[in-house]
């Protein structure tokens, strides 16, 4: 089960553990992470004494009740987790924790990060150079024709982009992204394997496999408003930087802006037409000092240049890697690695080659540098 989920027996365990430590009632994100870091593991916090989890000044006398509460009926949440665990392994939906080298790298520094996220699809450590785009679920032509051209720009430079699926601004940023097979994530405020809204099922399937449909709540979770809000400090916490491209003076692309700049990341907008009330909320933005005015990719460029810099070495190494001339089927398996490992099933599924033919290309690609097998018969790029 472990290996279907990407997960290793401790990785797992660990999984479990902070399982438990989320459905402790009073418990939340901050807390369970502040235990980790004392505690070093989330099984060591949960088999913790009373009073040495007092002690820790964390968690109130409720807090403490609860906490014993739950380790009493651990057996209930225990056939909890692993009910979790077979429904995801139907679904193809792989669990990924705060600890585990998959988390986005961006967004574990942020408050109130969530210490467990569910996806389908794949993760990528090129999600660190992430641009986030939000904006009204009821755009202009000018917004259609502006997000088009902002995500196009960044697609073609191979810069992740992360939205949230909502109809409008949004759809229109994944769209885009995965017509030009560009990496990009879509951050859901139900479970991930609910497809909301509805008319996004093709845009659903386009994005797994472009890059990854993510969210904090279970599977199944369904939309709920209370949600999206919450889902917002992902989308900006992933991201270096955020763009809004067309909102009403309380749209939820404002939310999102507000979670930027509390995580101290860049806030951009794109000015809109003063009569029309979808650039209410993007105006006002520019105005207020609240982001910077931008009217193409390169400004933004500009602004994080000093963050983008790593990218850009990364690419230029990626591209010198490749050079060494690559037969047409090396070229073929190379186009599904990625920096995160990749099953050999998964290569032959997504290739159409048998499993030996794969091999063979593999270790050919091995053997010019550019490739690394990991046990288990997983690869990565190198």
């Amino acid at each position: 089960m472990a290996e279907n989920l990407d997960l290793s027996a401790q990785e797992l365990n660990e999984t479990k553990y902070l399982h438990f430590l989320s459905g402790i009632e009073g418990i939340g994100n901050i807390k369970i992470y502040s235990l980790l870091k004392l505690f070093k593991s989330a099984e060591a916090v949960f088999n913790a004494g009373l009073l040495e989890l007092k002690n820790t000044g964390l968690l109130s006398v409720n807090n403490l009740k609860n906490f014993d509460k739950a380790r009493k009926s651990s057996e209930e949440a225990e056939k909890r987790f692993s009910k979790i665990l077979s429904h995801c392994e139907k679904k193809d939906i792989k669990i990924c924790s705060i600890l585990s080298r998959q988390y986005p790298k961006n967004l574990k520094p942020v408050y109130d990060a969530p210490v467990l996220l569910y996806y389908r699809g794949a993760l990528s450590a090129a999600d660190e150079f992430s641009i986030g785009i939000v904006g009204t679920r009821t755009p202009s032509e000018y917004g259609k024709q502006m997000c088009e051209s902002f995500s196009a720009e960044f697609s073609k430079m191979s810069i992740p982009l992360i939205s949230g699926m909502a109809k409008g601004i949004d759809s229109v940023c994944h769209k885009t992204s995965c017509r030009l097979e560009n990496i990009n994530y879509a951050i859901l405020g139900c479970g991930v394997d609910v497809v909301y809204p509805p008319e996004n099922k093709k845009l659903y399937e386009e994005v797994i496999e472009c890059g990854a449909i993510v969210s904090e709540f279970p599977p199944g979770t369904f939309p709920d408003k209370i949600n999206f809000p919450k889902r917002n400090r992902i989308i900006s916490g992933i991201s270096l930087g955020t763009i809004v491209i067309e909102s009403a003076l309380k749209g939820g692309a404002l939310i999102t802006a507000g979670f930027a700049n509390d995580q101290g990341k860049e806030v951009f907008a794109v000015p809109g037409d003063l009569n029309s009330k979808q650039s209410g909320g993007t105006n006002t933005l520019i105005k207020r000092g609240n982001a910077k005015l931008v009217m193409n990719a390169e400004d933004v460029l500009v602004e994080l240049e000093n963050k983008m810099k790593n990218f850009v070495k990364a690419k230029n190494k990626e591209e010198k890697k490749v050079l060494p001339g690559l037969s047409k089927s090396e070229g073929v398996i190379y186009g599904l690695l990625n920096f995160e490992p990749v099953h050999i099933d998964m290569i032959c599924e997504k290739s159409g080659f048998n499993i030996s033919a794969c091999l063979v290309e593999l270790l050919s690609l091995e053997f010019k540098g550019i490739v690394r097998q990991l046990p288990g018969k997983y690869f990565v790029r190198m």
